[in-house]
């Protein structure tokens, strides 16, 4: 049985809530259990342990200690920022969307879980980061055939089609437009008429003479072109007509 190492961040479920202290499942290591003593529940002071743990609730804790010969782990929620936690989960939320969807394509191809891993789960991730990355990568036409062997990749592509959809990309921005020309109301609706020109992006007032941009696509990388090509369109018509434009991108969070 393998067992997680010292100072590791594990995913855990809550199995029995006792007033010192709290058993776990390790998600990762066949559900062997853990503990989590009430010092370790929380940074601030416990007085009610169930205040701050519920039963099946899908917490991350840090390893504080292994003995294999006693089966014993200690554990600790403390210390583990939220942002870290979620993380995690979404980490291990993806690896475990990553094995069933290479679970059903040794189904569907008829080889063994581990020899599909080895072949094509690898490979993509070491190139792309990750199996799900790779797989809206094929989705969105790219070809692997250098990455993986040629006999997988028409299966792959059956699998990602019947499986993985990819989610739009979104980048934003605000910008001020005006101009101080008679027929100012015009010169601002034909710039905003340029960033339209250009598809997948969009326009909405927002007040005041600031507008909202939005460039859409696939990828990220797509949606800064378009976003770019839209803004570089709209300064240069501001330019000519003789307006204000100014532009600032939001953060992607």
């Amino acid at each position: 049985m393998d067992y997680p190492e010292r100072d590791d961040l594990v995913v855990v479920r809550v199995s029995q809530i006792l007033d010192y202290g709290v058993f776990v499942e390790l998600l990762e290591f066949n559900n062997v259990r853990g503990f989590v003593h009430i010092s370790n529940v929380s940074s601030s002071w416990v007085k009610n342990i169930r205040n701050f743990v519920k039963p099946n609730q899908v917490r991350v804790a840090k390893v504080l200690n292994v003995d294999v010969t006693k089966r014993q782990i200690d554990l600790s929620f403390a210390g583990v920022s939220s942002s870290r936690e979620k993380q995690k989960i979404n980490d291990f939320k993806q690896y475990n969307r990553e094995e069933k969807l290479i679970s059903l394509f040794a189904k569907q191809t008829g080889k063994k879980f581990d020899e599909v891993w080895e072949a094509v789960a690898e490979p993509l991730n070491s190139e792309y980061g990750s199996l799900m990355n790779a797989l809206e990568k094929v989705a969105l036409g790219e070809d692997i055939s250098e990455i993986v062997s040629k006999e997988w990749v028409a299966p792959l592509k059956e699998l990602v089609e019947k499986n993985i959809v990819v989610s739009e990309k979104i980048l934003k921005g605000k910008a001020k437009i005006s101009s101080l020309s008679p027929n100012g109301l015009e010169i601002v609706k034909e710039i905003l008429s340029t960033i339209e020109s250009v598809k997948g992006c969009s326009v909405i007032y927002a007040g005041s003479g600031i507008y909202t941009i939005t460039s859409t696509s696939f990828t990220y990388k797509q949606a800064d072109k378009l976003l770019t090509k839209s803004i570089e369109l709209a300064e240069k018509k501001a330019k000519e007509l003789g307006a204000s434009f100014e532009f600032k991108r939001e953060e992607n969070n």
